[in-house]
């Protein structure tokens, strides 16, 4: 009995093996054969910036003539435009009192504010700029021109003393 289930199993798994394996082309007249094999692969849309700039940033929050610091940067995108979608934004400029320091951002012409209200940690998830770019499609990755992204403290010179703190995000998505 042993020696009969044995022998069916092992005519199983070589007629399973021999038709899984069998896979073959017919030779054409001058005895050529060939397999045709379907290939797929995906490239995904995606954004690439870079900065030679050091990521601290000390402002300038002495007095009311404060100067705006500058965040430059070259951006790159492999869609089938040269636009790409810029959102920036940041969490309350503030001390551990909980003191604010509104902060005006700006970006080619574009312009908006991070204060108490409107920040990244508010309820609607505030953007201080989100708006079109041009950015560089180069097949090469050439990432063209550099950008700059203008940060100003907006201080009256009331401000009340302390460390003031905050941290920023800049994110580049393709159109």
């Amino acid at each position: 009995m042993k020696r009969l289930i044995g022998s069916i199993a092992i005519t199983l798994l070589f007629s399973a093996g021999a038709s899984a394996g069998n896979v073959s082309t017919e030779p054409q007249f001058n005895g050529q054969t060939q397999f045709n094999i379907n290939l797929t692969g995906e490239v995904p849309q995606r954004c690439r910036m870079v900065t030679k700039q050091d990521l601290s940033i000390v402002l300038d929050v002495n007095d009311a003539n404060a100067k705006a610091s500058k965040f430059k940067f070259k951006a790159w995108c492999n869609g089938d435009n040269t636009t790409g979608k810029l959102v920036v934004g940041a969490n309350s400029f503030k001390n551990e009192n909980g003191s604010v320091i509104p902060l005006e951002i700006s970006f080619n012409g574009t312009s908006g504010l991070i204060n108490k209200m409107n920040n990244a940690s508010s309820s609607s998830n505030y953007h201080a700029i989100e708006m079109d770019m041009s950015v560089s499609n180069d097949t090469d990755g050439n990432m063209g021109v550099s950008n700059i992204l203008k940060i100003k403290p907006v201080v009256n010179g009331y401000e009340q003393a302390g460390d003031y703190s905050t941290n920023m995000y800049v994110a580049l998505y393709p159109r």
